[in-house]
């Protein structure tokens, strides 16, 4: 299904993380390739086919996708291994977004993300980390050698 979108030079992720001092959470937005995550979640769960683009039934994609990046984005906030809730997902354009949250983070002065999706599937696969909170933007580029990254926003 996905063989109209074309072949593209590179693999890469982009996931925004945003701390809302409102609602005491960060808000995180992931974009992915959906022919890239189409390619993990195959091999995650050992299926001979997957459709992303255009889904029987987009709420079991939703659920096999919060799992599969349940197992492999992980974050710590001063220290300490946080949960998160996945929310869903949207296509848009080439790549689908991948909407998720941490719930009852009222500040954050230091936090270790790791995000290794669809590293198992592409040597070359690169996640891109963007983390703002208040009026502080971080960015980071994850990749085979550095898995993970710690924000400072003390500084």
């Amino acid at each position: 299904m996905t063989a109209f979108l074309g072949v593209h030079p590179f693999h890469v992720s982009v996931t925004d993380i945003e701390h809302n001092p409102d609602t005491q959470s960060l808000q995180i937005s992931q974009r992915i390739f959906i022919d890239d995550l189409e390619q993990g979640l195959k091999k995650h769960y050992n299926m001979e086919y997957v459709d992303t683009y255009n889904p029987t039934d987009a709420a079991k994609l939703d659920s096999l996708i919060g799992e599969y990046l349940k197992s492999k984005v992980f974050i710590l906030l001063e220290g300490k291994q946080v949960e998160f809730t996945f929310l869903g997902s949207e296509v848009e354009s080439d790549a689908r977004w991948c909407y998720y949250e941490v719930e009852g983070v009222s500040a954050i002065k230091e936090a270790e993300v790791t995000n290794v999706t669809l590293m198992e599937v592409f040597e070359d696969q690169q996640n891109i980390i963007h983390f703002k909170s208040g009026k502080k933007q971080r960015s980071y580029k994850l990749d085979r050698d550095t898995k993970h990254y710690t924000f400072n926003f003390t500084k």
